[in-house]
């Protein structure tokens, strides 16, 4: 696969939606943690100036937002979630250079050209309808199937403790509810999970972005709830003892830079998995990990 400059090139690679097995979300951790291992000198500072660069934006913009007027407030406010989201953007092509086996930091540019930009927003865009309609279908499911008053009225304690009809009802409905919540945000993160990566690394406009994050999450729907599972998991076994340690020596200083260089390394180590995660279940025919790519290939 031969490989180019993102920042100035935007050729786009080659993506085909399959299913994977469940041994891959530990291989997404580990393989992540190689990468970064492999290339710390180009992914660490990247990933620092994608979090420090909103954080100055922001204390340098801090007295303009609240002396100028509330539509100058909703401009930088969104400008700065724009900028963050780019910059997020650019990681991810980070990433994908290393992966490539030409880490490039100037990949980090890579979603400032017109159409990554352009799409991302209209991303944004959707996101917030999409969530618009959700809760207007939700409003009105629960005005129809009367669930308001069964989970909050004034029968609500008498019915969930009478061990009749009462209990089973709401218990339905209340089960009812709670599927309803899960259908909602598994569709919604299946519509968006991979769009990003699709508009940076893909080059695909934002509706056949969301098709294809669609159709890949779906096929791989168990394979990534594994892996959300995993990544609870071990960020609880990642930070407890930091937070042990930090707490034993009484120095809350310690402690706020233990936690902090924690948080930065983690969450370079998700990102690069999560990356992984892309390529496994999106890119066809992905070269190796770590080696040059064929120059016979499509261009990334």
């Amino acid at each position: 696969m031969q490989t180019h400059d993102e920042s100035n090139s935007y050729q786009p690679v080659s993506v085909s939606p399959r299913k994977v097995k469940a041994g891959p979300p530990l291989n997404w951790i580990s393989g992540s943690i190689k990468l970064l291992r492999d290339n710390w000198g180009v992914i660490l500072p990247a990933y620092l100036l994608v979090i420090v660069a909103p954080v100055l934006i922001q204390l340098v913009s801090f007295e303009l937002m609240f002396r100028g007027s509330l539509i100058t407030m909703v401009l930088i406010v969104s400008a700065i979630a724009v900028l963050t989201l780019v910059l997020n953007a650019g990681m991810i092509a980070v990433f994908h250079s290393a992966a490539e086996g030409r880490p490039r930091f100037t990949s980090l540019f890579a979603a400032f050209g017109g159409h990554s930009i352009v799409h991302l927003v209209l991303m944004l865009l959707m996101m917030a309808l999409v969530a618009l309609a959700m809760a207007l279908v939700g409003y009105w499911i629960v005005g129809t199937a009367d669930l308001e008053r069964a989970l909050f009225g004034t029968g609500y304690y008498g019915d969930a403790m009478s061990f009749g009809l009462g209990t089973q009802n709401f218990m339905l409905r209340a089960l009812f509810v709670f599927l309803s919540v899960v259908a909602a945000v598994t569709l919604f993160a299946a519509l968006f999970c991979y769009v990003v990566p699709l508009i940076v690394i893909a080059r695909e406009g934002v509706f056949a972005a969301i098709s294809h994050s669609f159709r890949a999450s779906f096929k791989n729907l168990f394979v990534l709830i594994f892996f959300a599972v995993n990544v609870m998991a071990l960020s609880q076994l990642f930070f407890f003892p930091l937070f042990t340690i930090s707490a034993s020596t009484a120095s809350m200083s310690f402690w706020v830079v233990a936690m902090i260089l924690a948080a930065i390394v983690w969450g370079a180590v998700l990102t690069g998995a999560y990356y992984l995660s892309f390529r496994d279940v999106l890119l066809a025919d992905e070269p190796p990990l770590g080696e040059p790519a064929l120059d016979t290939a499509v261009a990334a």
